[in-house]
Parts: C-alpha cells; sequence; structure tokens
C-alpha cells in the first residue's frame, strides 16, 4: 500500500482508496489524473483483490492507453497487466463483437469501414438516385445520429419533411452497403455492442470495475456503453473535467456528468486541486479565462511551482510580422537559456489549422525544424494504404470498396470507367464486385457492362493475385498463417518495388521504407502467435451459457488490420525528435510542452466565426493555455491577411483579464531569477551561470523589443509601418544587420522634457476665432505612440470646428470648396504667386523641408505682428485675401514646443512640387495643427530671437505654420461655433495633403 500510495497527495489518496462503488474524479489540467486512475486499477488488483481479466479500462486515444498500460505494470506485473480488458472505447467494443457478434448476426471476419469507405459508398448512393443531400454533410448528419443511438429505422419512423425521408433513404442505403460489404464503421462499432450487451448482458457478467478516462468528452452512446459494461456490479470510476470539454463536433456530452449523478445517486465526487504541470501566473491568466462562464462548478486550482513569468499578450502589425516574431522568440528564449530549452520544447497551437501557412513559411525561412502534428499519418501513405486494400481484399473479398481501388493498381489496363461500371453493376444486382470479377474471369459469367480485350486480361490478372495469396492465407491444419509470407507474396507478384520507382522517382526509396517498416509489423504479430502469446489483446473472460468464437489461423491477418483501422482514427504521431510542434488546440489535449504560442487570438478565430457555442470556445482557450508549464504566449494580429482589422477576442478583452499578461516576451537577459525558475518548473538541472552570461552575448537582441508591444504603438492605417520604426522614429537607427530596430523614442534630455501647454493657432484675417490645444508629454523622456494620443485629440477637435464651420458657410449661400475647373485646367507653374512678407510661407511649406534663414528673415519672424480682432462675425469674412496671406497672424510669445527627434542617419523628406490654391478657395482660412511639440532649449519664459518655424524645421523635418498665436481653451471652446478649420491627419509619415478637396496639378 506504501509503496501504491507514495507521492499522491491527500485528494489523489482518497479517490485512489475510496470504498465507494461510484466515483466521479474531477481533475483539472496537470493535476494527476492519469496517476490517480492507474493507481485505482492497481488497488483493485492488489487490495481489492479483482481479477484484471475482470476489469475494463476506457481511453480515448491509443497513446493514452499505452501509457496507462506501463504504469500499471510497474504497479501489478506485466502478467496480470496483459490480462486487463484495456484500450479505446472503439477498440473494446470491437473485442466483444469479435467474440460474441454472432449474438446479434454480426459476422466473425467483419471488417472496419474506415471514413474513405464510407465517403465512397455515400457518393455513389447520391450519384444512383440523384439525391439532393451532400455526400460529406449526409456521413456527419448519420455519425450523429448513432452518437445518439438512433438507428435508420428509427429515423425513418420520425422523419417529418422532405428533406429528412430523402435523408432517411439515403441512411437506409448506407447501412445495406455495410451489411452487404460485411462493414461496420466506427460509429457502428460502438452501436452494436451496445445492442449486444443490452440483448444478452450475460457477456459482461463477470465484469468487476469500469473506469472510464476523459469523461467529459464521452457521447451518448459511450455513456450508454458504460452503463452497460458494469451493469453487473455498478462499480465504476470516472476522471474528467468538464472544463476541457471540447469535442462537441464529435458528438461530446457535457451533460453527461450530471446525468450521471441523477443515474448513479450513490457516487462521491472528489475534487483535484493541486497543478503539477504549469506555474502560477500562466494558471491564474487560465482561471481568469475560464471563470467568465458562470454556469461552470467552481473549482480551485492551485499551483505547486512558483509564481514565475507573467504570460505574454502581443499585438503585432499583421499575421505576417506576428510569425516573424514567433519565430524569433524562439530563437530568443532558446539561446538565453544556455542548454535548458530546446526545439522540441515549443509548441505552437492554432484554433484552425488553415493558420499554419505563414508560420511554416517564417519557420522554413528561419531554418527551425518543425512537425505537423495530424498530418499524413503512417497508415493514410499512398504506398501503405495499397498495400493494406490487397491485405483487406484477402482477408475479406467482400469489400467493394476495397476492391476497386486495387484492380487496377499497379495498371493492368482496367479504366476507371470500366471499374466504376463493374461497381454499379454489382451493386444493383446485390451480389459483390468480387464475385462478379471472379466469375468474368472463371469463365462463368460475363458481365453485362461493357469490357474490353485488355480490362479482361488485366480482370484475370487480377484474380490471380487474390486467390494464390489466399491459399497461404489459409494454410493446412495445424499451421499457423504465415504473415510475413503472405505479404512478400504479393509484393512479388505486383512488382510494387517497380511500381515504386517508376510512379515516383524522386522519393520511393522512402515509399519503400515505410513499405519495409509494416512488413516487420506484421511479421512482429506472426511471431508472437507462433510463440504462443496472446495478439491484439483480443481475450475476455469465459462466460457460462453463452459461445465466445475462438481465434483460428486466418484470423491473425484480420485482427492486424483491425488494429490499423483502428489506430489511424485514434492515434497521434507524436515523436520526440528536436522540433518544433505545430497543432490544434483539439489535437493537443492531454500534452504538454514548456513553451507554448498561441497566435490569432482575436474574434472570428476564438470564438471561431462559425461557432455556436462560445462557452465551449472559452474551454478551448482554456485547455490550450494550460498545455503551457513555463512560458505561455498569445498573440493578435492587428490586420488578417486580408487587411481586415481584428477585435482582440472578447474572452481576454477585459482589463481584469489583460492585468494578468505582461506586453513583451519573459525577460530572460537581466532578470536573474527567470531561468532558474524555469528549471524549478521542468524539474531539470538549472544551467551554470557562466554559460548563462554566455548566451547573453550570443544574442542580437536580448529583450523582446524588435516590435512595437501593443495596439496603441502600431499604426493601423500602414499595415507597413512595423518594418520600418527605427526608420522613422528611432534616433539610434536600423542594426548593423539592417534589420529595423524596434526601440522605444527616447528624448535627448528627459530631464527637461516636462508637461508643456502648447496652443498652435492660425487666424483669419478677419478675426475668424482660433482654435487651441493642450498636449501633455510624459515626464519619463520616453515618448510613445501612446504618448502621442493627445494629438490624435486635437485632430478630432479641429474636425468638429471645419464640420461647424462648414455648416456655417452653407447658411449664408458660399460654398467652401467650390474650384474653378478653368484655373484647375492651367499648369500649376503658370500660377502667379502674390509677394508674401519676409518669413511668411505658404501652406505647401507644411509639406516640404525648410530652407535656411536669413538674419534678416529670422528677425521678420519673430517682430511681433497686429493682433486682429476677435469679435468680428463669420458673415464679414474677407473673400479677396489670399490663402497664403497669413501676415495678420501673431508668433506666439515663446518658440512652440515640439518632439526633438534627432535627424541623425534620417533622410530628410523631398521637395514636392508647389500646389498653389485657385481663386474661389483664397476666401477661405483653415486653422493647421502642428506636429508634436518637442523640448525647448531656454528657459521658461525667456524669449529666444529665433522663430517657431525655425525650431520646428530643424526638430522634426517638417515645415509648421510661419506664425502661432497661444489661447486658453475656454476661449477655444466659448468660440468654437465660429471656427473653421482643416485639421491635417498625423500619420507616421509626418504632414500630408490627404483631402480630396484639395486642388491638384495638372497630370497629377
Amino acid at each position: 500500500m506504501d509503496a501504491l500510495l507514495e507521492g499522491l497527495n491527500d485528494a489523489q489518496r482518497s479517490a485512489v482508496t475510496s470504498p465507494a462503488n461510484v466515483v466521479q474524479v474531477l481533475a483539472p489540467p496537470g493535476s494527476g489524473k492519469t496517476k490517480t486512475l492507474t493507481a485505482r486499477v492497481a488497488y483493485h488488483v492488489n487490495h481489492e483483490r479483482l481479477q484484471p481479466w475482470n476489469i475494463i479500462v476506457c481511453t480515448f486515444t491509443i497513446k493514452a492507453a499505452r501509457e496507462m498500460k506501463e504504469r500499471i505494470k510497474g504497479f501489478v506485473g506485466e502478467k496480470l497487466e496483459a490480462k486487463l480488458i484495456l484500450g479505446t472505447f472503439h477498440s473494446v467494443a470491437r473485442r466483444f463483437l469479435s467474440r460474441y457478434g454472432q449474438e446479434i448476426g454480426i459476422d466473425k471476419n467483419f471488417g472496419i469501414a474506415d471514413s474513405s469507405d464510407s465517403k465512397a459508398i455515400l457518393k455513389r448512393i447520391v450519384s444512383r438516385y440523384e439525391y439532393t443531400v451532400e455526400p460529406g454533410h449526409a456521413l456527419s448528419r448519420i455519425s450523429k445520429l448513432k452518437a445518439k443511438g438512433v438507428s435508420d429505422d428509427a429515423f425513418r419512423a420520425t422523419s417529418k419533411s422532405v428533406n429528412d425521408n430523402e435523408f432517411a433513404m439515403v441512411y437506409s442505403s448506407y447501412q445495406e452497403h455495410l451489411k452487404a460489404s460485411n462493414l461496420l464503421d466506427y460509429d457502428d462499432l460502438l452501436v452494436r455492442c451496445v445492442e449486444l450487451l443490452q440483448r444478452h448482458p450475460s457477456c459482461v457478467s463477470t465484469i468487476q470495475a469500469v473506469l472510464i478516462d476523459e469523461y467529459q468528452d464521452t457521447n451518448n452512446i459511450q455513456y450508454e456503453l458504460m452503463k452497460l459494461l458494469a451493469q453487473s456490479t455498478r462499480r465504476i470510476t470516472i476522471v474528467g473535467d468538464p472544463d476541457q470539454s471540447i469535442y462537441s463536433f464529435r458528438s461530446a456530452e457535457i451533460k453527461n456528468l450530471l446525468r450521471m449523478r441523477d443515474e448513479f445517486p450513490e457516487s462521491i465526487i472528489i475534487n483535484l486541486e493541486n497543478n503539477y504541470r504549469s506555474s502560477g501566473c500562466i494558471l491564474n491568466s487560465a482561471l481568469a479565462v475560464i471563470e467568465q462562464d458562470e454556469s461552470r462548478p467552481q473549482k480551485a486550482l492551485i499551483a505547486t511551482h512558483g509564481i514565475g513569468e507573467p504570460p505574454t499578450l502581443r499585438h503585432l502589425v499583421s499575421a505576417h510580422v506576428e510569425a516573424k516574431w514567433i519565430v524569433e522568440e524562439i530563437q530568443r528564449t532558446k539561446t538565453l537559456a544556455a542548454g535548458l530549452l530546446a526545439y522540441n520544447d515549443y509548441a505552437i497551437l492554432l484554433r484552425s489549422s488553415q493558420l499554419s501557412l505563414q508560420l511554416e513559411r517564417a519557420l522554413g525561412q528561419a531554418g527551425v525544424p518543425y512537425r505537423m502534428v495530424a498530418g499524413t499519418k503512417f497508415f493514410e501513405r499512398a504506398e501503405i494504404k495499397i498495400l493494406l486494400d490487397y491485405l483487406r481484399v484477402i482477408s475479406q473479398p467482400e469489400h467493394n470498396d476495397a476492391v476497386a481501388r486495387v484492380i487496377n493498381t499497379p495498371s493492368r489496363k482496367v479504366g476507371d470507367v470500366t471499374v466504376k461500371a463493374l461497381l454499379e453493376e454489382a451493386e444493383v444486382k446485390k451480389v459483390t464486385l468480387w464475385k462478379l470479377v471472379l466469375d468474368a474471369a472463371q469463365g462463368r459469367r460475363r458481365p453485362d457492362c461493357k469490357v474490353s480485350a485488355q480490362a479482361m486480361n488485366g480482370i484475370d490478372q487480377f484474380v490471380n493475385v487474390i486467390l494464390t495469396s489466399r491459399e497461404k492465407l489459409l494454410p493446412t491444419e495445424g499451421e499457423h498463417c504465415n504473415l510475413y509470407g503472405l505479404i512478400d507474396h504479393v509484393l512479388k507478384k505486383i512488382s510494387f518495388e517497380t511500381y515504386l520507382k517508376q510512379t515516383h522517382k524522386d522519393n520511393w526509396q522512402d515509399r519503400w521504407a515505410n513499405v519495409e517498416e509494416l512488413v516487420a509489423q506484421a511479421t512482429q504479430m506472426a511471431t508472437a502467435m507462433a510463440s504462443g502469446e496472446e495478439i491484439t489483446d483480443d481475450a475476455l473472460p469465459v462466460v457460462d451459457g453463452i459461445e465466445q468464437r475462438q481465434d483460428t489461423a486466418a484470423d491473425i491477418l484480420s485482427k492486424f488490420l483491425a488494429n490499423v483501422t483502428l489506430s489511424s482514427i485514434t492515434d497521434q504521431d507524436g515523436g520526440e525528435a528536436e522540433q518544433v510542434t505545430i497543432s490544434t488546440i483539439h489535437a493537443a489535449k492531454g500534452l504538454e510542452w514548456p513553451v507554448v504560442f498561441m497566435p490569432a487570438i482575436y474574434d472570428g478565430s476564438i470564438p471561431h466565426s462559425r461557432a455556436d457555442d462560445h462557452d465551449e470556445e472559452r474551454r478551448l482557450l482554456y485547455v490550450g493555455m494550460t498545455r503551457a508549464q513555463g512560458f505561455l504566449y498569445l498573440s493578435c494580429p492587428v490586420k488578417q491577411s486580408g487587411q481586415e482589422t481584428t477585435t482582440l477576442s472578447r474572452f481576454i478583452s477585459d482589463r481584469s483579464i489583460q492585468k494578468h499578461f505582461s506586453e513583451r516576451g519573459p525577460d530572460l537577459a537581466f532578470k536573474c531569477s527567470t531561468i532558474p525558475d524555469l528549471a524549478r518548473i521542468l524539474r531539470r538541472p538549472c544551467p551554470p551561470v557562466e554559460d548563462i552570461n554566455a548566451a547573453r552575448g550570443a544574442v542580437e537582441r536580448p529583450e523582446d523589443d524588435r516590435y512595437p508591444a501593443t495596439r496603441e504603438e502600431i499604426d493601423g492605417d500602414d499595415p507597413t509601418w512595423g518594418a520600418s520604426w527605427d526608420d522613422k522614429f528611432n534616433h539610434s537607427g536600423p542594426s548593423s544587420d539592417g534589420k529595423p530596430n524596434f526601440k522605444r523614442r527616447k528624448l535627448e534630455d528627459s530631464n527637461s522634457y516636462a508637461k508643456e501647454s502648447v496652443a498652435v493657432t492660425l487666424n483669419r484675417t478677419s478675426g475668424f476665432s482660433v482654435a487651441s490645444t493642450t498636449m501633455h508629454a510624459a515626464a519619463t523622456g520616453f515618448t510613445s505612440a501612446r504618448d502621442l494620443g493627445d494629438l490624435q485629440a486635437m485632430q478630432r477637435e479641429a474636425e468638429r470646428i471645419r464640420m461647424l464651420a462648414t455648416a456655417q458657410d452653407a447658411e449664408t449661400g458660399r460654398t467652401a470648396y467650390k474650384v474653378d475647373k478653368k484655373a484647375e485646367a492651367k499648369p500649376v507653374q503658370a500660377k502667379k504667386v502674390k509677394p508674401r512678407p519676409k518669413g511668411q510661407g505658404a501652406i505647401t511649406g507644411f509639406f516640404t523641408k525648410r530652407s535656411a534663414s536669413t538674419p534678416e528673415e529670422e528677425t521678420s519672424q519673430a517682430a511681433p505682428l497686429p493682433v486682429p480682432s476677435l469679435q468680428r462675425s463669420h458673415s464679414s469674412l474677407s473673400t479677396s485675401t489670399p490663402l497664403h496671406d497669413i501676415s495678420n497672424v501673431r508668433p506666439p510669445s515663446r518658440p512652440i514646443a515640439l518632439p526633438n527627434f534627432s535627424l541623425k542617419n534620417r533622410p530628410m523628406p523631398t521637395k514636392p512640387k508647389r500646389i498653389d490654391p485657385p481663386p474661389d478657395m483664397e476666401s477661405t482660412r483653415y486653422v493647421l495643427l502642428s506636429s508634436s511639440p518637442v523640448k525647448p532649449d531656454h528657459d521658461e519664459g525667456v524669449q529666444e530671437p529665433e522663430s517657431p518655424v525655425k525650431q520646428t524645421s530643424a526638430a522634426s523635418g517638417f515645415r509648421a505654420a510661419s506664425t502661432f498665436h497661444t489661447t486658453s481653451m475656454s476661449q477655444v471652446q466659448s468660440q468654437a461655433a465660429q471656427r473653421k478649420t482643416l485639421g491635417t491627419r498625423r500619420t507616421m509619415q509626418g504632414w500630408s495633403v490627404k483631402h480630396s478637396s484639395m486642388p491638384k496639378p495638372k497630370g497629377s
């Protein structure tokens, strides 16, 4: 007992040793549910003296079943472990049908139709009878009905609409085709096993205990099967977590947990609360997400590791940049971890597999090895499927689809049209395709459809291969089937190696190696059977009063094929190679990685745009987050690949949830505790300090600072902005390798950069009122896009005032933007410009580089000018003053403070052609907004001789308005109705003309 309970916490011990017959163990992620369940099995065997051959353990994947068998073997020993009825729901059901199926009319040598078989059958049915239903939709609907236990006869009896009647006929025809081919599909394994146990409960009369793993993933038919398996003693242990119920598309029913409590009122509930996988920060963030679902039962989740690093919530400008950032973050953290992390410690989990393209490209370009989970599996490779289909025909000639797939592979001149016609004729006559071609080859009956002489010769060759192979399948009495000799015979008869060389010249060696691997697996099974060992764990306890079918020599092939088929639907390609894993969240359930990335966390991705149950989508996000042990990254591109702007997922958009996240990746370079903490979480030795210090010098960027981290730092209007951040705003310029540096902008003297109140004003000659805006810069010395948010507010205020003024212009009958077509047609160069006083620039001066000023110009700019009256009415505005005449505007009492961005290593903007307004626009005056403020180089209140315009030009590279006037905000608000402004939009490219109403030069 001490050895069995060693390492278990109090809750786990209670679950293992509970005397209750029905135990529900609620086990959140990383709480040790597999350890608890295996210990419970061992407790039944070692301390309750239950026979292992009377204990059923059901899992959902072959991988989970294998892991559980290995653990149980350590508790009870190899011999006893082999006696357990342990496997997936489908394999356990197949075992009972193989032994007792004759009781409900199932042939012993039945085959299992895989997805391709089912689809092919439905396509032929729909095409033959011209049904309107789509075959894929029909297959999905049939599967859902079978998961609820609804047979074709039951559905036909309850059909209401015309579409239902048509589907009922499709469903019935599908079942007839399966029966004619001696096949059961995946769902039939469960449905027919339930039927068997309902009609003959004595089949499970010896079963003493049933244990179910991942109970939250059970559907209705699996629930019924669980009850029937345990009907003798009603001793059930289930382990699950309703928060991880994410398979409704497979008909999983989350309500089965409550249903079980109602039907088994004696059940007790044990909560496992300790988490042995993830850091405290990761668990806190995951709990914050899942606890938004108020309908779920509240459960504690306690971290047994340290607090760790906060998970990262990152915003990137596009999906392309997001993929690049993920790859760079993998390389950065792997290097800085100094050997603690390898590529196989990283996983990228996706809501949809379609999101992998950008990631695969980025990983490939960076030379980072990766693997796709649930990619092309071994038994789904083309060369393996061909060989397996030959073995299916040899074992079960009634399998029409298998016969149709290989009758002309390799080519025997039996064309697709001929094969289709033969298959159609066979199904119409209600005979098997094999019977039809066998009779034709042996001269007993010619097919009704037209078959050429070449095709007939090919059919003869095919029949010869199958008949000679079946002779090897059925050896003389007392001998075992030589499975290796059978496969070798088939390979030689069809010259399969030559076929691969001719059809796959580039990689035929790899494909042939796959064939050799299949032969090796078959040989291993044949050797085990020859030595008297049990194969495929098919043994069931002997039951009095009911016959149990025994194995024959030929059964070895059918069992081998059954295991292959079941493996193809439930097994996952594991692998421990040094590769980054890309997987869907669904396929990653039950797995864990030290570092997990979850990209595309926006509405439409998660929750998915086609999802009906948003609670399940939230649980899906929760499952993905809890796969991470040490570091967790969530990221969201501001724009999708189609340039649509995204919205952060509603599951993490709340500020109370975002507080659990960091804006940038974990600091491994300068925070001394990060790597030791990660080593403790992963239970790995911490790298020496010398190696950690050396690793810092091996990376160009020790921090996650290449890209802007939040949406406030990203200009969403320019998707290419993220690639040129430094070139525009970072005075340090590009890095030595030519890549842009994405650093926060730092002013040269942060100590003197205090809050400044700046009023940007341009007055009409009529005395029309002015606009004033106050901007505040953070006193920290850094100016990010967030710090410039007030500039956007200034722009919006200017736009509002402009709209008010435009409305007043309409009342007086004036047209604000009337353009003379004749004037527009004239060349811009021919337009005469009215002379301006020195120091006064045209509006186009905002968009070109300021040339050096003469001392006289500077004196003229600094001189005070008359202040126009602010009380004149709007109707008295002058209509003759040119737009560029702004001589009546007073300069400010002191220079305007604008950002002092360094111009070092930055190309100045080229000077565009000058654009002068037409005469009809000369009556209009506009308030122009300056660029961001710059740090003043003088003490507050001291007048400098240099003009503010020159300061603006020197600091930012943009030409600002020539003169300015400061007012208070109260003045602006009281005079807002009298103003008209043109707010020039602030972008990361500086000032630019983007108003369609502005006149364009000819030929532009």
